[in-house]
């Protein structure tokens, strides 16, 4: 069962759902709540992908996101403002890691499971803002790691804080789910402030 705009209110007054900093009414739609964009980029170093003979091969059965990012991402040069500049895929092909500005908290006692969604107003453009893998499982904890690519033909200027940049839709588990013990902690869209690269460990 999807939670209603009500059923959101009612799981963050109970403690179900903890949410922040708390949704203002503006962020609310009839069965989910847009989260922001948070302050922290990333992709992938190209020059260090480029290096003449070195063949960028990775064994996704075998490698650690936490290890492959650490050798890989750097972080995207800000504006003066903190807003970044997002290019078209076609003259930058950016795979870009950001994170939301909102912790969600998805309280284990209460069962409860949620998707992250883009916005239909942002994919018309042609932006990606979570490539896949929505589900966020029951007892996760943390600021969330968005998948973004940009297919549209603009640049387009991220601004931490003020972009509506995703939507959250909660659902209740149908049945009783057995929650492994450090579920939040372990999931791959936690992404700790300061830490996306660090605190982003594979599934």
């Amino acid at each position: 069962m999807i939670l209603s705009n009500d059923g959101l209110r009612r799981a963050l007054k109970e403690g179900a759902l903890e949410i922040s900093p708390e949704p203002s009414d503006t962020q609310y739609t009839t069965s989910a709540v847009d989260l922001f964009l948070g302050d922290e980029f990333h992709v992938w170093d190209a020059d260090k992908l480029k290096v003449e003979g070195f063949k960028p091969e990775l064994n996704p059965a075998q490698q650690k996101f936490a290890q492959t990012a650490k050798a890989f991402l750097i972080p995207v040069k800000k504006q003066d403002d903190g807003s970044v500049i997002f290019p078209p895929f076609r003259e930058h092909p950016w795979h870009m890691l950001a994170i939301t500005r909102e912790r969600v908290h998805l309280n284990r006692n209460f069962k409860l499971a949620a998707r992250l969604e883009g916005r239909s107003s942002l994919a018309r453009i042609g932006l990606i803002v979570h490539l896949t893998a929505p589900t966020i499982h029951a007892g996760f904890n943390g600021k969330i790691t968005l998948e973004m690519i940009n297919f549209s033909p603009f640049y387009l200027r991220m601004v931490p804080n003020q972009t509506q940049i995703c939507q959250l839709i909660v659902e209740q588990l149908a049945l009783g789910g057995s929650l492994a013990a450090g579920v939040g902690l372990s999931s791959s869209k936690a992404a700790e402030p300061g830490k996306l690269v660090e605190a982003t460990p594979s599934s």
